[in-house]
């Protein structure tokens, strides 16, 4: 399961920010630039927090415990738990995030079932991924295949076609997106808003 590769790794995870500020704050930059909260949000695999933190998401949750250790001293009210289960009631958030956090789900159709349920009616669900058919993805890819041990070897990266088909599938409605690190003239990040009608 991926998320015990994080377990062993979150201070070595966390650092990556400090050494890819730049990447760290376009990334940051775009979703912020989508993210409309009007009522107690989470996110979905929070990791260290550095997301979180400063969008002031008001709940993390993510499946390793020791990376929320670090959320926690962010000041992040923080939950250990599984997308695919959450352990939420019905309609208990106006947004939910999604940074980077979809390639390394077991059930996606299912995880965003559970979202589906636990946001309001009209709730939003923002999702940032690394496309796999950009540089970054193709790399990371790459490196998950070659057995050094990658968190990327639990990867299985989405292109932004699948991204949106997943999306209509579980009933969500795309309303925007954002891009940044262009290479190639292809982004490497890229996040989509969506809403959940209801019903």
């Amino acid at each position: 399961m991926s998320w015990r590769a994080f377990e062993r790794i979150a201070e070595q995870y966390d650092e990556w920010y400090e050494r890819n500020k730049d990447i760290y704050l376009a990334e940051l930059s775009c979703l912020r630039s989508l993210l409309r909260k009007d009522g107690p949000c989470l996110e979905i695999g929070v990791g260290t927090g550095r997301f979180a933190a400063p969008l002031q998401i008001d709940v993390g949750l993510d499946a390793a415990y020791s990376p929320l250790i670090l959320a926690r001293r962010r000041g992040l009210e923080v939950v250990q738990g599984w997308a695919e289960s959450l352990p939420f009631r019905d309609s208990s958030f106006s947004c939910v995030t999604l940074v980077v956090t979809l390639c390394f789900l077991e059930d996606r159709e299912r995880a965003l079932r559970e979202i589906a349920r636990v946001l309001k009616t009209r709730g939003r669900l923002y999702m940032c991924v690394i496309p796999s058919d950009s540089p970054m993805g193709k790399r990371y890819s790459e490196r998950g295949k070659s057995g050094s041990g990658s968190i990327y070897s639990y990867a299985k990266f989405i292109s932004r076609e699948e991204l949106l088909a997943l999306l209509g599938r579980t009933g969500f409605l795309p309303m925007g997106e954002c891009h940044t690190l262009i290479e190639e003239g292809v982004p490497n990040f890229l996040c989509l808003e969506a809403v959940y009608p209801g019903g």
